[in-house]
């Protein structure tokens, strides 16, 4: 049986449009995520020649940089790059509300949560690494991770002081 050329027009723009498809849905969240790490990596004061984390202000209305923050939470972001060797996050939050830690491999697939619950009222310190070889590290995906802390802002009128020096204590750093 002949396919018409027609037949054969619509297969090759389904065949167009369908690589197309998965092409965009493959690469849309690596450029989001590798230009998220690149601005993020540009900050400057961080300790040992690595990025010092970025403290965001509390969202509001105008606030873009993350889409659609929530203005009940504090952020708290760091670059991670694995090229050269694993990375130490330290933080010590020292709160009563609720507080996470995620990890995100540079397609964006979050790989590693830790928050309140799981941590109490003790100080973190966590190790990613892109190779399983490190004593209790985090393997990463990716040789490029972003690290976002969440606070919780319960009242925006009282005890701000306590939430920034919870996320101030943030620090991500090679040894």
């Amino acid at each position: 049986m002949l396919i018409r050329p027609v037949a054969l027009r619509i297969l090759g723009v389904l065949a167009i449009a369908t690589a197309v498809h998965f092409s965009v849905v493959w690469a849309v969240p690596r450029v989001m995520m590798w230009k998220l790490l690149d601005s993020l990596g540009q900050a400057p004061g961080g300790a040992n020649g690595t990025p010092a984390p970025f403290l965001p202000p509390l969202a509001n209305a105008n606030a873009r940089r993350v889409v659609m923050p929530n203005p009940d939470l504090l952020y708290g972001l760091c670059a991670l790059d694995l090229e050269q060797g694993a990375m130490i996050v330290r933080v010590d939050p020292k709160l009563s509300t609720y507080w996470s830690i995620a990890l995100y491999s540079s397609n964006s697939d979050n790989f590693f949560v830790l928050n309140d619950r799981e941590a109490g009222q003790l100080p973190v310190e966590l190790r990613i690494s892109t190779t399983p070889d490190q004593p209790k590290a985090i393997v990463a995906p990716s040789k490029k991770v972003l690290l976002l802390m969440r606070v919780l802002v319960p009242d925006r009128t009282q005890g701000m002081d306590a939430l920034e020096a919870a996320r101030s204590s943030l620090r991500c750093s090679t040894s």
